[in-house]
């Protein structure tokens, strides 16, 4: 009798081993289902890109600190990816902004823009010329601003020639001119 009620209760552990071990698998399984659901329609929330998104590549060269952009629409290889994921595929660039109208994408450039400018004279006025490697030296634009309404020591600086680095620089110095 002894015998019995010992082969029963170790039957009945055993049992209760078993079942515990396949509740526990089912509920884990349960719970991965549910996760699974919540990640997918969280990632339907999240904004992603579109053919309609513009993307934004911003090229910041620290040297001179002129920062270029180009603009176009999302390339098909973009299109669908969410912020993370962008994030994967553009490791060294910074994201400034992430809608899904427009994306930022900064990268910073240990360098010379090749933004090189001279502040000059042109029959009398002021004028701005643009340097390029390939071409040299030509005219950009003539501004009405005559050389002999500038202190004599500023036409001096102009007749010599001011270099600019970067059209931001370039702006706030003619702004200084014509104010």
């Amino acid at each position: 009798m002894k015998k019995a009620i010992m082969i029963t209760a170790l039957f009945s552990f055993l049992l209760c081993l078993l079942g515990g071990y396949y509740l526990t698998l089912w509920m884990g399984e349960r719970e991965k289902r549910i996760e699974v659901a919540q990640v997918s329609q969280t990632s339907q929330m999240l904004p992603c890109i579109s053919e309609k998104t513009k993307m934004i590549y911003q090229y910041f060269y620290s040297k001179d600190k002129v920062t270029k952009e180009h603009a176009e629409m999302a390339p098909v290889f973009l299109q669908g990816l969410h912020l993370e994921e962008l994030q994967s595929v553009y490791r060294d660039w910074q994201v400034v902004l992430f809608s899904p109208e427009k994306v930022i994408l900064r990268c910073k450039i240990d360098g010379l823009s090749s933004e090189i400018y001279i502040l000059g004279e042109s029959e009398g006025f002021l004028a701005v010329f643009y340097e390029d490697a390939q071409k040299g030296i030509h005219l950009k634009e003539k501004t009405s601003l005559p050389i002999s309404a500038l202190p004599e020591v500023e036409a001096k600086e102009i007749e010599n020639g001011v270099r600019i680095v970067g059209e931001e620089n370039l702006a706030k110095i003619l702004a200084d001119y014509t104010s």
